[in-house]
């Protein structure tokens, strides 16, 4: 019992005494406007659904989930430029004492195209966020009976000058790159988070959210009409936590006529600056105007003989509605 209780005491240190981190998704790539606010309407379609679940630590007992959702659109302003919008919203769960976090952010980039060979666009998040906690169940170092040898939680926490509420405005940016070089098709960009350093504390101290930097880069490479590798990375850094994530997916094509558009199978590795953190073993199918993929991280951190290896479930569905706008003119011709 008491090692449980210090157990819990330790997580609630880990969470409110340590530099927050931003919520991160193994399937990076399926989360486009969570990784780059230049990404809202940088698709090809109509208009864009995308939605994300993870779920991770299960085996230490208190799961960490968050699911996110997200819409977007391009308005065409002139044949070669784009103004996109969207809506981006996530919920996350974390830990024994229940943090759940809420944000909601309003996306819009412009995007547009030169030399049918360059795509570029910037972008922009305004947000706003909601964080609380609760206590229930949760026992503190103070609340100890020596003389039981048991915690107390009717002894007091002391927890004077703590607030379970907090919420702030924030505001995100980012430039984004497409290119096509033959078989080459390059990708990029960096964002950079919570560019106004919003006040964030349950202590009711002037604690600022650090800028938080990502990078994101990759390549299609076209390796003939069924397969295209898709090799690409993703760092970030916050305060003094980062990582990166690196590795590749291998696409096969079906062909044209049949209702499955592309299936995919990947590995990445996570590493931050102290140790490997993670294998990500992914896969998915594109099929109905779905892509929908899923992946396993594999916990191989010095926290796996805690975790028995189980690290993160993610599932990842994303729609996009096919552009009816024309993009050839067809000039009449008399028959004769």
């Amino acid at each position: 019992m008491k090692k449980l209780g210090l157990f819990f005491a330790l997580i609630f240190v880990c969470v409110f005494f340590l530099k927050a981190q931003d919520i991160h998704f193994s399937q990076f790539y399926a989360s486009p406007l969570s990784l780059n606010p230049a990404n809202t309407g940088l698709f090809a379609g109509n208009w864009r659904i995308s939605n994300n679940y993870r779920t991770q630590w299960s085996a230490l007992g208190y799961p960490f989930k968050t699911i996110s959702f997200g819409v977007d659109k391009p308005f065409r302003i002139k044949p070669d430029r784009y103004i996109g919008l969207g809506l981006f919203v996530v919920n996350d769960n974390s830990g024994a004492v229940g943090l759940n976090v809420n944000k909601v952010y309003a996306n819009i980039a412009y995007n547009f195209k030169f030399d049918n060979i360059h795509t570029i666009s910037a972008g922009a998040q305004f947000g706003y966020v909601v964080k609380n906690f609760k206590l229930d169940g949760i026992t503190f170092p103070s609340q100890f009976n020596d003389q039981t040898g048991y915690f107390d939680p009717n002894l007091p926490n002391n927890l004077d000058n703590w607030t379970q509420n907090i919420n702030y405005t924030d505001f995100n940016i980012g430039i984004a790159y497409y290119g096509k070089f033959g078989k080459l098709l390059p990708f990029g960009g960096i964002s950079l988070f919570h560019i106004t350093n919003p006040k964030e504390s349950f202590l009711r101290q002037d604690n600022k959210l650090p800028l938080r930097i990502a990078f994101n880069a990759g390549t299609e490479y076209k390796i003939n009409e069924k397969y295209s590798l898709f090799p690409e990375l993703i760092t970030m850094y916050h305060k003094r936590a980062g990582n990166w994530v690196l590795g590749s997916r291998l696409f096969y094509y079906f062909p044209e006529k049949n209702l499955m558009r592309n299936a995919f199978g990947g590995i990445h590795t996570r590493y931050s600056f102290s140790n490997f953190d993670a294998l990500i073993f992914s896969g998915g199918l594109s099929v109905y105007g779905f892509d929908i993929g899923i992946s396993y991280d594999v916990n191989i951190s010095a926290l796996r003989q805690a975790t028995k290896s189980k690290g993160a479930f993610e599932l990842s569905i994303i729609y996009k509605d096919i552009s009816k706008s024309l993009t050839k003119i067809a000039l009449p011709c008399d028959r004769y």
